[in-house]
């Protein structure tokens, strides 16, 4: 929990990992996460985000297959898509976060998911709160953008 999270983030993604495990995993990310963030420790949010995210899509893919609605062959797929909806509805950046994790992949069928998914996380964040977790963290330090960049540079 005190590392970056690479390294169940690659036994996730071969799913190497058992449901309950994944379970302990989301929760203990996301505690030792907000702690952090609220200690004001810089960094640290990116790789939990796509931890988070990838075993939540895991567990989206073992519910899936539990209800007989897909096979484990793809779980990594699903995996990767829940990487791509936990990022771009923490960035508010839905391109970005989809064409990121196609980047790591280069799976082309996940193409559509992952665009369905990243509108859908950041449509969800964005009526939840306005700011993206980098947003946040800039207003906190006394650094508001309330412009766009043209704006800020017009009043300059």
């Amino acid at each position: 929990m005190a590392g970056n999270g690479y390294e169940p983030l690659n036994a996730l993604l071969n799913q190497q990992l058992a449901v309950g495990v994944l379970i302990v995993l989301i929760i203990a990310k996301v505690i030792a996460t907000s702690a952090s963030v609220a200690s004001g420790v810089p960094g640290g949010i990116f790789t939990a985000v796509l931890l988070v995210g990838g075993a939540l899509g895991t567990l989206w893919a073992h519910a899936l297959v539990w209800f007989g609605l897909s096979t484990a062959a793809n779980i990594g797929s699903y995996a990767l898509v829940g990487m791509a909806a936990t990022t771009a509805a923490s960035i508010h950046a839905p391109l970005t976060a989809a064409v990121l994790v196609f980047e790591l992949s280069g799976d082309y069928p996940i193409v559509l998911p992952l665009l369905i998914a990243t509108v859908v996380s950041t449509s969800v964040s964005r009526v939840l709160g306005t700011e993206s977790v980098y947003e946040a963290e800039l207003r906190r330090k006394g650094l508001g953008w309330e412009l766009t960049l043209e704006g800020r540079q017009l009043t300059k």
